[in-house]
């Protein structure tokens, strides 16, 4: 979808404590071989704060940057990873509402995995193009990947996981990046991959706690279904949101300054292949400021924008490119173009 007069107002983030990765290899909750090819540096753990309370803090600073005011909100959309966000049958997008910016605006929670802030980057900007200026919508993400029901360095491979919540105000009217396009689709064809060979009704008493992410893919790939299908499923989703967003925003990948990639390993993407087919390199990317913190579930994209803009690595007239992947599959994208050298701490 093409947006007109959608903008990126302001972000916020929210971590924890970096831990070394080295540290959760010689304790023995890290595999060694994993850790050298997954070359990440150190993992963001929060142990102060609850799910919604982490939402809460980055939409803080994210409304502590923007020039809309509380009565300008016609949305709040909370992204996760997990339906458990600290109690059970309870979601935090109200609790987050009631905190941040108040009022009547219709409060939503996504439950799109690691694609949660590219889903709901599309569904606000609906929203806030849908209503006259002033207008404004609040993203937030949160996740912990803590036990006893996830273990960030075993429940999962290629990369562990960070703790982390993010925070997006997207308005009409100005901002400090023009939102241009998105793409969010699904292909279901590998579903199974997050799933296992059990319906989602044997989860719990089969599976249990902490998830293995593992044990499912296996069993999914017990089936007959080969591994390199899979693969190049993927791939070929997130190509396709890649080529659709750039369709629609009128760009090419020549024209894009950056791109912020999931936080994942280093050996989830060829980039010699990257540098060799579109002449992608992974220092045009946020790998750096990512293998720091590790995969923040929906909060990835957020995070490495909000990055680029702090530092001041994107100028005025920078196009950014934001990739995500779910499970499922969801795959989205957006891009988005700096207009304006934002003066945040």
């Amino acid at each position: 979808m093409r947006w007109e007069d959608v903008y990126i107002d302001a972000t916020g983030v929210r971590l924890g404590r970096l831990e070394d990765v080295r540290e959760a290899v010689d304790e023995g909750r890290y595999d060694a071989e994993e850790c050298k090819t997954d070359d990440f540096v150190s993992v963001s753990v929060v142990e102060d704060a609850s799910y919604a309370d982490m939402a809460v803090d980055a939409a803080q600073v994210a409304l502590s940057r923007t020039h809309a005011a509380h009565e300008d909100f016609c949305l709040v959309a909370h992204a996760t990873s997990f339906a458990f966000q600290g109690l059970d049958h309870w979601i935090s997008a109200p609790y987050i509402q009631a905190r941040t910016v108040g009022g009547r605006a219709s409060a939503v929670q996504l439950e799109q995995a690691s694609n949660g802030s590219m889903a709901a980057m599309d569904l606000a900007a609906s929203y806030v193009a849908a209503r006259p200026a002033p207008s404004a919508a609040l993203i937030t993400t949160s996740e912990k990947y803590q036990l006893p029901m996830f273990d960030r360095y075993r429940s999962d491979k290629n990369g562990p996981k960070g703790d982390g919540a993010t925070a997006m105000v997207l308005t009409r009217g100005s901002g400090v990046a023009r939102l241009l396009a998105t793409a969010v689709f699904s292909d279901t064809t590998h579903e199974g991959v997050y799933r296992g060979t059990r319906p989602w009704t044997d989860s719990w008493g089969e599976y249990g706690w902490p998830v293995s992410m593992r044990k499912r893919l296996k069993e999914y790939l017990s089936t007959g279904v080969n591994v390199q299908d899979v693969a190049q499923s993927i791939g070929a989703g997130r190509e396709g949101a890649m080529l659709q967003a750039m369709d629609e925003a009128g760009v090419g990948l020549q024209d894009i300054a950056r791109f912020v990639f999931p936080f994942s390993g280093r050996s989830m993407v060829d980039w010699e292949a990257a540098k060799e087919k579109a002449g992608l390199d992974i220092t045009d990317t946020t790998w750096e400021y990512g293998r720091r913190l590790g995969h923040l579930g929906p909060g990835d994209q957020i995070a490495g924008l909000s990055h680029l803009l702090e530092t001041g690595a994107v100028v005025p007239g920078d196009k950014v490119m934001l990739v995500g992947v779910g499970a499922g599959f969801s795959f989205g994208c957006a891009v988005v173009e700096v207009v304006a050298q934002p003066q945040w701490t």
